[in-house]
């Protein structure tokens, strides 16, 4: 019989709650306690979530010997702190995207995690989900040959107001939605680029309002991508290979459902289509318990090098805007 893992989470806002939804439907997953900066809304959060335990601060949840796994669902900023004094405290952990603010912490906690044989995972859902794992099988394949060209974008509706305009907790289009797009176009054209040459719109608040990115590759492939706060939610993705092609614009890409690869000819060369079994965060939930139930502390399919090389790029994204956080 598999062991079950004990879930704690650090943060009770809408993250959490999607991933607690997602919860639900894994397997050897125990929805088991929630740390907020205040009990009563831990309490609240655990009662509407099914949570056993709530804590008025996260440092309680590393302290209780009973959780297997920390998830992390605080605003960026605070990631990189949370992922360290989790790991220092010896607990595993799943932790949300991007994973710190800049690639100089991802190599720190990286290697914290790996001096101590600690468990660590970026919780890039996508990378989990069937239809990204069926594209991504077509491709190792041979079925689209070799990839060329990504387009994608991903432009996310934001009122006056949203959190992403906030400069002090690491706001901005490119870290939270640009992330997106770089790391998927990345994950099948490569994660390490020649050349990355990007346009940045700043806006009133501080932080990006607008990014566009171009990765350009040693064999001529390329990866043209965009990122925005606007008036309307648009995710799509177009994946260009020497005998076929994938395009992701029914759904946003990120959470596609579906799939389909066509050659020149408009031929259909493969279909996938499977709902998911809840809302999509169920998969990262999965591969973070089966990798704690076989005593991996490295996910094959979110890998630690990627997410730090994927740092790097939004590094010198920002470095080309001369767009710096007033807290690294």
């Amino acid at each position: 019989m598999k062991k079950q893992i004990r879930i704690g989470i650090l943060g009770a806002g809408r993250m959490a709650g999607w991933f607690s939804e997602g919860l639900t439907v894994v397997p050897d997953a125990v929805r088991y306690a929630v740390g907020s900066r205040t009990l009563e809304k831990a309490q609240a959060f655990a009662e509407k979530y099914g949570y056993e335990k709530a804590y008025g601060s996260y440092q309680e949840i590393l302290q209780d010997p009973d959780v297997d796994l920390v998830y992390i669902a605080t605003p960026i900023r605070e990631h990189y702190a949370c992922i360290r004094d989790c790991l220092e405290a010896g607990k595993p952990v799943l932790c949300e995207k991007s994973l710190t603010i800049n690639a100089a912490q991802a190599e720190e906690v990286v290697a914290l995690a790996r001096s101590k044989n600690l468990f660590l995972m970026e919780a890039m859902w996508t990378r989990c989900q069937p239809a990204y794992r069926k594209i991504r099988q077509w491709v190792e394949e041979g079925l689209l040959g070799e990839i060329r060209a990504a387009d994608g974008c991903f432009y996310t509706a934001a009122g006056k107001g949203h959190r992403l305009y906030n400069l002090e907790t690491g706001g901005g289009a490119l870290l939270d939605l640009g992330y997106y797009p770089v790391t998927y176009a990345g994950s099948f054209l490569g994660m390490q680029p020649e050349q990355i040459l990007s346009h940045t719109m700043m806006g009133e608040t501080g932080v990006d309002y607008m990014d566009s990115i171009v990765l350009a590759y040693a064999n001529g492939s390329f990866a043209h991508l965009s990122t925005g706060l606007g008036e309307k939610k648009r995710a799509t993705m177009y994946l260009l290979g020497t005998k076929g092609r994938v395009t992701l614009q029914d759904d946003l890409f990120f959470q596609a459902q579906k799939a389909q690869a066509v050659n020149f000819d408009n031929e259909v060369l493969a279909s996938f289509e499977e709902p998911f079994l809840k809302n999509g965060y169920e998969y990262e939930a999965m591969e973070a318990v089966r990798c704690l139930q076989e005593g991996k502390t490295e996910s094959e399919l979110v890998r630690l090098d990627d997410s730090v090389a994927a740092m790097k790029i939004l590094d010198t994204c920002r470095e080309q805007a001369g767009f710096r956080y007033p807290f690294e």
